[in-house]
Parts: structure tokens; C-alpha cells; sequence
């Protein structure tokens, strides 16, 4: 398990995905087939403004039996690979986890790896984040998570009527 600083979410792939994991005050998820590509723009845009820098975190190899293998995950043939670091989890002696960070990337990077995820490209178990705000995207939704609410209350209120209330309670 990675723990984001920032926020209350454990990336591990063996727990449940960021989005539930936080306060449904704390998250907003956009299907990702719904909405038009330039409100998809806006919302990328809008939760990852330029001048902020964006981070990743996503599943780069496993370890089985001491020995590593791909993920397969093919997030360098969308975002440039500069400021590597991994972070090994160690599931017992021989079997692990590798988590690979990327720094300083832009939202200009969001938008095209969001958008190759829908086009049909495998996704990773991949977010993206920033001191504001964490984005998950998988094969269908763009989750996105915020620690202080008013981030999200602004999004749902500019995002009316486009965001999925399925695990919204009332």
C-alpha cells in the first residue's frame, strides 16, 4: 500500500478503489462514455489547472516468486517517464507489488491518457494527482477526490446534470 500525501486514500490495488474510500462529499465520478469531450476538457482542465504540478501513481510490475514481470500497463507510450521512483510493497518475501510515481506532468497529460482510456486503450490501475485533487480513471468512470469538499461541491454544482449519482445518498 502507497499512502498519497495529502490525502486519506490508500492506493492498493487489494482495496477498494480511491472513490470508495472517501466521504461521498469528497468525490464526484463521470462516466466516462457521457459526457461530451469538451465538457471532459473542462473538468481535466478545471481539477488540474496548469500552474499546479500533477503526480501519477500506477502499477508497474509484480513480483512473483522473486522474479518481476509487466504490468503491462503501456503508460510510456502516453506520458513521458521523467522523475521515476518506485515503491516496492512487499506482499510476503518472495511476492510484491511495484508502484511507479511520475512528477511534474500537465494536465495537457491527463487529458490524453484519459482520452486513450477511451478510445479503447487498457487502462492501469492508475491517479493522477495534486496537493487539490486526485483523479482515477478506469475503463468506464473518471473518479475525482478532493479533501476539502468545497472543491467537489463546486464541481457538482458547474458539473449539474453530467456527473453519475448511482453512489450518491440522499
Amino acid at each position: 500500500m502507497v499512502k498519497l500525501k495529502d490525502f486519506t486514500i490508500d492506493f492498493d490495488c487489494t482495496k477498494g478503489i480511491p472513490f470508495f474510500q472517501v466521504h461521498q462529499n469528497n468525490r464526484i465520478r463521470f462516466d466516462l462514455y457521457e459526457i461530451s469531450l469538451a465538457d471532459f476538457k473542462s473538468i481535466i482542465n478545471e481539477v488540474f489547472q496548469e500552474r499546479k504540478d500533477i503526480n501519477a501513481i500506477f502499477i508497474s510490475q509484480y513480483i512473483f516468486n522473486g522474479k518481476r514481470q509487466s504490468a503491462k500497463s503501456k503508460v510510456g507510450r502516453i506520458l513521458q517517464l521523467n522523475n521515476w521512483q518506485e515503491h516496492v510493497v512487499a506482499e510476503d518475501e518472495n511476492n510484491a507489488v511495484v508502484y511507479a510515481s511520475i512528477k511534474k506532468l500537465s494536465s495537457i497529460d491527463v487529458y490524453n491518457y484519459c482520452l486513450s482510456i477511451r478510445k479503447g486503450r487498457r487502462p492501469a490501475y492508475i491517479s493522477f494527482y495534486s496537493n487539490d485533487y486526485l483523479l482515477y480513471v478506469s475503463t468506464d468512470v473518471i473518479d475525482v477526490i478532493s479533501n476539502d469538499t468545497t472543491n467537489v461541491a463546486k464541481l457538482k454544482d458547474d458539473y449539474k446534470g453530467l456527473y453519475d449519482t448511482y453512489h450518491e445518498h440522499q
